[in-house]
């Protein structure tokens, strides 16, 4: 039997992540307090949403629904890349971003990639691709990141 997923899946899924960027921002000490609170703020701003949908269920469509949840995940996933890239850019700790990468963003990405597959029932090419794609970048991912260092000098050297 199929699982039918609503479309304020995807808003519970982007308020997930904007709660779990909230923890690892105020954790990590590359970033202002401020930013936590500013995720926190997005990820109420989800909760209104969501209830905002409850209200409006009979009035508002399915495509409509779907539309601004999407949207909403699509905010939160943008902001873990960004993440990602500030880390990598303005902090200038590759290691760092590197670790982020392979825990959080690629993990998000295909988690998001998959339900999204599961949700439109007509594109299952869409679900391998991704499974694929982020399975060689994760494979390669953990592969340097678990060599050892007098592996890393000797492949420098080359």
């Amino acid at each position: 039997m199929a699982i039918e997923l609503l479309p304020e899946f995807f808003l519970f899924l982007g308020i997930d992540l904007f709660i779990a960027l909230a923890l690892l921002t105020c954790v990590m000490e590359h970033f202002n307090r401020l930013i936590s609170y500013l995720y926190e703020a997005a990820a109420v701003f989800g909760y209104v949403n969501m209830f905002m949908s409850r209200e409006f269920i009979a009035s508002f469509g399915e495509y409509m629904r779907f539309s601004y949840s999407f949207l909403y995940l699509a905010l939160a996933l943008a902001n873990v890349i960004g993440i990602n890239v500030y880390l990598l850019v303005s902090k200038k700790s590759w290691g760092t971003a590197k670790v982020f990468a392979s825990c959080v963003t690629f993990p998000t990405v295909l988690i998001s990639t998959f339900f999204f597959s599961l949700y439109c029932k007509d594109t299952s090419y869409v679900l391998t691709a991704a499974l694929m794609s982020s399975a060689m970048i994760l494979g390669i991912g953990i592969a340097f990141l678990v060599v050892p260092e007098k592996l890393k000098e000797k492949l420098e050297r080359r």
